[in-house]
């Protein structure tokens, strides 16, 4: 059941009025409504048994244009209810205490037996002496009529209201931005009684309804000029009511008695609301017996206030601004509007629905929401279980096509694999790294004169963090002088940090005096990267600037190709000779590691226990020895880490010459620790 629309029913004594109402961002919006009159109203008898089938025809052909599953607001008469204001009632914060407070006070001040009334309460007013509240209440069995009369629509009302009530929600809408401070009087005038209020701005001061209807005026004509009940009805829509209009007149006597009670109203509402004088500035009239000609001019000139026909359009553009109407509002909708607005804005809190009937609708409510959630949970159940069933068989499918696209992709994953793990192989080897044999060429490049300054012993430690390695070595020299050149000369070279010289002690060898000293130092952060662009530094030229061209095709093919001449004549392989002849030469960016590298070499100490001299030709025969030890080493190692020559022939172009690369890297690198030829000797 939608929460924000609501058919409003108005049950007349000549006719059914109808509409639904949507509430929406922009106000109310009016989405059907109808009117119909009784069929032949009071042409036979006027019993009750006609009148109800009178009713019920009607009902149910309104209901078929504009009813719908909403809930639905029906009027109460305000003819058969009754209202009193209770005043100097305890103050309370509770809603529960305030309701228990005003029902003992109501047994006292309504005129009926608390169990045959169905009363509410509403205007709550705070005062110094206390509370007050305005109760309303009516006889049951009047209320049950009016429910039972919705039975052949099998529908219960959700709210029951006032009809005096209704119009002034639909008045207020209006009011309270044109006129909130002066007194307008409303008087729906319809066919058996007139429901009259009394608002300022908004408020509701004063409410009474009095048994005189358009239906005495057609009855006085009917009785005059002996007719029907509708040629009666017809020429009193024809004649107009003027101010000279006799007394002893139908038409005069009854508007006589019409104004008779509205100043009646005044009067009361004067008293009811404590003042000397009538404050009244307006009258607004609607109903079906409002139309009769010059009635307002009558009201106007007998009362002397103004007195007009009510513009429902007017006023309904002030409860939805963007309601475009083609044609005036019927002002006999007053009602079923004003109560229809009420039960979606909660304007007035009040509700004369029994509680029987309440609990009904809770319950039904209840049921509902329970065959709702029961039959949704049925559903969504069978739903779960087609889409399981479905989306198994889709996923079956899908697993189906994954292994054949699995299966047609083995065979390229197994050659993958082979060509990845060639691949990591030939990375690992290319990774620059840090070894001993890199820092020996460092002190040897700084020791180039070995009969000043030599290497005696050299430790190292954590070689394989280079920001954690400690080197620590031992050097003799012929001089104090020599010593601090050498530890200037490794400040310079920009691969150690934390030098740190110990205590230098004199010594005599071979009747000759030397000095001996214990040095030890770090590395720089960016050590491997700094011994990686020197590794291949030619050493005959290590005092001098070798230009590198990376990006010149010519210049490192001749360069690779004069480096790969000096690693053919050391090699033994000669099965690499024949094919690399016919092959370029490419310059390799990476760097293979020596077999001590990979052993990851941490101390190095000098074996010889022999007295050091600094003669030359001592020198020389023993780098001739170490480049022999080196060479075998070096071709030991190619065949551990070079693919066969099976192996060889079966690799891409792109692969060899990869593997050309390494080889060149390994002999090239060996031959650039090697120590000075015979041309830089002499």
């Amino acid at each position: 059941m939608a929460k924000n629309q609501v058919v409003s029913i108005d049950i007349g004594n000549d006719a059914i009025k109808m509409v639904q109402l949507e509430k929406t961002t922009n106000g109310i919006r009016i989405i059907k409504t109808g009117i119909d009159n009784y069929p032949n109203r009071h042409e036979t008898n006027t019993d009750q048994e006609n009148d109800i089938e009178n009713v019920t025809e009607s009902l149910l052909k309104v209901w078929k244009q504009v009813g719908g599953k909403y809930p639905v607001v029906i009027s109460v008469p305000r003819l058969l209810i009754t209202t009193r204001r209770l005043s100097n009632l305890p103050q309370t914060t509770e809603e529960k205490q305030l309701a228990s407070v005003v029902a003992m006070q109501a047994e006292t001040e309504l005129p009926f037996r608390p169990e045959d009334t169905v009363y509410d309460f509403h205007d709550i007013r705070q005062t110094e002496s206390g509370v007050s509240v305005e109760i309303v209440a009516a006889k049951q069995d009047a209320i049950q009529n009016l429910i039972d009369r919705l039975n052949p629509l099998s529908v219960t009302p959700n709210f029951m209201l006032p009809s005096a009530f209704g119009t002034s929600v639909l008045a207020s809408q209006q009011l309270e931005q044109t006129e909130p401070k002066k007194l307008t009087m409303i008087a729906d005038i319809g066919a058996g009684r007139t429901d009259l209020c009394v608002l300022r701005g908004k408020t509701l001061e004063f409410s009474r309804s009095f048994p005189l209807g358009g239906d005495q005026l057609t009855n006085l004509y009917r009785n005059d000029n002996e007719t029907s009940f509708s040629e009666a009805e017809t020429y009193k829509l024809q004649q107009e009511i003027k101010l000279d209009s006799q007394l002893e007149s139908p038409v005069g006597e009854w508007a006589t008695r019409l104004v008779t009670e509205f100043d009646r109203s005044i009067s009361a509402i004067q008293k009811a609301i404590g003042i000397e004088e009538n404050q009244v500035a307006e009258i607004w009239l609607s109903g079906g017996s409002s139309r009769i000609p010059g009635l307002t001019d009558y009201i106007s000139g007998q009362l002397g206030i103004p007195t007009q026909i009510w513009k429902l359009s007017a006023t309904w553009q002030h409860v939805d601004s963007t309601a475009t109407l083609d044609v005036d509002l019927d002002d006999r909708l007053a009602v079923a509007l004003g109560q229809g607005i009420n039960a979606l804005t909660g304007h007035i809190g009040l509700d004369l629905l029994p509680k029987e009937e309440k609990a009904k609708i809770s319950k039904a409510d209840q049921q509902r929401r329970l065959v709702a959630s029961a039959t949704a949970g049925f559903l969504f159940l069978v739903g779960l279980g087609i889409g399981i069933t479905t989306w198994g068989k889709s996923q079956s499918t899908k697993i189906n096509d994954i292994d054949q696209q699995i299966r047609k992709l083995r065979p390229a994953e197994s050659k993958a694999k082979k060509d990845l793990t060639r691949e990591l192989a030939i990375t690992n080897l290319l990774t620059p790294r840090l070894s001993a044999l890199d820092i020996l060429r460092e002190f040897s490049a700084r020791f180039n004169d070995r009969t000043k300054v030599a290497l005696t012993t050299l430790s190292l430690t954590r070689l394989d963090e280079p920001d954690k390695t400690k080197i620590t070595f031992n050097v003799e020299g012929n001089s104090h002088q020599n010593i601090s050149q050498l530890v200037s000369m490794m400040k310079q070279s920009g691969l150690f940090r934390g030098i740190k010289q110990g205590q230098v002690t004199a010594a005599e060898r071979s009747k000759r005096s030397i000095f001996q000293v214990q040095i030890s130092c770090n590395l720089v952060p960016n050590a491997i990267q700094m011994f990686t662009e020197n590794r291949y530094i030619n050493p005959t030229s290590v005092n001098s600037s070798v230009e590198t061209v990376r990006n010149s095709e010519n210049v490192s093919g001749e360069y690779q190709q004069n480096r790969g001449e000096e690693w053919r004549q050391n090699s033994d392989t000669q099965e690499w000779e024949d094919r690399d002849k016919n092959e370029d030469a490419e310059t390799s960016e990476n760097s293979f590691e020596s077999k001590s590298a990979q052993k990851k070499s941490t101390t190095f100490e000098s074996s010889d226990k022999k007295e050091r001299t600094f003669d030359k030709g001592y020198d020389s025969e023993s780098d001739e020895k170490h480049d022999s030890e080196e060479s075998s080493d070096r071709d030991s190692y190619a065949k551990k880490v070079l693919p066969s020559k099976e192996e060889y022939d079966r690799m891409s172009p792109e692969e060899q010459r990869d593997v050309r690369a390494a080889k060149g890297a390994i002999y090239g690198k060996t031959s650039d620790q090697d120590g000075p030829n015979e041309e830089d000797e002499k």
